[in-house]
This record gives structure tokens, sequence and C-alpha cells, in this order.
């Protein structure tokens, strides 16, 4: 990715406000090795030190985390994303306590899309785009 494609470019999470921060440091991690795996070239190169060691490369794309206000809703700002042609990953509440990917799976094509209980987002795309919808949200403290 060259500087200018990073420049361009924007990656967000949101986590719900009501999620302890345990909560929302392990949906911040998942969030985030899910988008390396969609977006391409996130990942920057490996690095060398002087003496010959090797730091693997990690995003190049800083990653802000962001919560949501009492009146925000995640499945809009979900909506609003498609709608700009963003990225968008969930993660919902109901994967707390699952003990495999396969359960989730399951648990998913039992729900209607409209009843997934989402409660943190990653999004990457045009930075114009992903500031309209998450401009106004806090970071998380």
């Amino acid at each position: 990715m060259t500087d200018t494609e990073v420049q361009d470019k924007k990656i967000v999470i949101v986590i719900s406000a009501n999620l302890a921060i345990g909560q929302a440091a392990n949906r911040a991690a998942v969030l985030a090795t899910g988008l390396a795996a969609h977006v391409p070239n996130m990942i920057g190169v490996d690095l060398a030190t002087k003496d010959g060691k090797t730091l693997l490369g990690y995003t190049q794309i800083p990653i802000p985390i962001l919560t949501t206000k009492p009146d925000t809703s995640l499945s809009a700002l979900v909506d609003k994303s498609q709608e700009l042609g963003c990225t968008v990953i969930l993660f919902l509440s109901r994967v707390q306590g699952m003990t495999s990917y396969e359960e989730y799976i399951q648990s998913i094509g039992q729900t209607n899309y409209q009843d997934l209980d989402i409660d943190a987002i990653a999004l990457y795309g045009d930075k114009k785009s992903v500031t309209k919808i998450t401009g106004n949200l806090p970071s998380l403290r």
C-alpha cells in the first residue's frame, strides 16, 4: 500500500459504551484481525533492526477505537457505512461465551439480519466516508 493509498483510507472500530473495558478490548482485537484478512495490503512489511532481528509488520493504517453515544445505533452506522461503500465487520454480543466458530456459524444461520445483536463494528473505506459516519463519536477511554 502506497503512502497516498494509506492517507486516503481510514479504519475505525466502534464499540458499544455498555461494554466493560475487557470486553471492548477483546472486540477491538477480533475486529482488527478480521479487517487484516479482508483489507488488501493493510499489514506492512516486516522490519529489520540494525543487528538483524526481524520485527513482524502490522497495520499501516491507524485504528482509532471509538465508543457509542447514548443515541448511537450501531445498526444505523452499519447501514450508512454500506451505503457509502465501506467494508464493515460486525461483532455480535452472542459470541461472548461461545466455544467455537462453528457454533457462531450455526447461530448466524438461524438469525435474520435485522435481529443481529451488534455491539461493535469495524469500518474501512475512504477517509471522507468513514469520518462522515463516525466523526462525532468519542474515543474509547
